[in-house]
């Protein structure tokens, strides 16, 4: 996934943010980013009254031309999985359930829209050996979920997050 300086150069900053940050974390590792720049597909839930947003805070327009740009650029099937708040997500909260992907191939982008949240991986690192991460997400920032790696959101009510689904081509 490597993507040339003046493509890169060209695009929105908060997209060439994530495409920079992927290029570290992709196969490797979790991550957290925090962005200098607003994605603008998840934007500020007070501004959804003023009907620039759906889901609460979910643009579908910017979430589709978000999801086709990022595919684009890392050659990857990039998709908007879903919009969950964690209260109404079933295992949220202190008993939460450790939730796996789907097939285990592919890795996710997980954008925190509301609230804060406390998000627990487990998985295998690069070493082979099973590794832990844990970290609290603020609106705004975003964490990487390998492929493969378990992860689970825990005591966070009223938190709303994106869930971004990326796999390879062929997957």
């Amino acid at each position: 996934m490597d993507m040339p300086d003046e493509v890169c150069e060209r695009e929105a900053p908060h997209l060439r943010e994530i495409v920079l940050f992927l290029s570290v974390h992709l196969d490797r590792a979790p991550g957290v980013l925090w962005p200098e720049y607003d994605n603008p597909a998840f934007g500020d839930p007070a501004d959804a009254g003023d009907g620039s947003a759906a889901g609460g805070a979910v643009c579908p327009a910017q979430a589709d031309r978000f999801t086709a740009e990022l595919a684009a650029l890392t050659g990857l099937c990039v998709r908007l999985d879903r919009v969950e708040t964690a209260g109404a997500a079933p295992g949220v909260g202190v008993d939460a359930v450790w939730t796996g992907q789907p097939g285990g191939r592919e890795h996710l982008l997980i954008h925190q829209i509301a609230g804060a949240a406390t998000w627990q991986l487990t998985g295998t690192g690069e070493s082979g050996r099973p590794e832990s991460f844990q970290c609290r997400l603020l609106p705004g920032e975003v964490l990487y979920v390998p492929a493969r790696w378990s992860r689970r959101c825990v005591g966070a009510p009223q938190a709303q997050y994106a869930v971004i689904s990326l796999s390879g081509a062929g997957d």
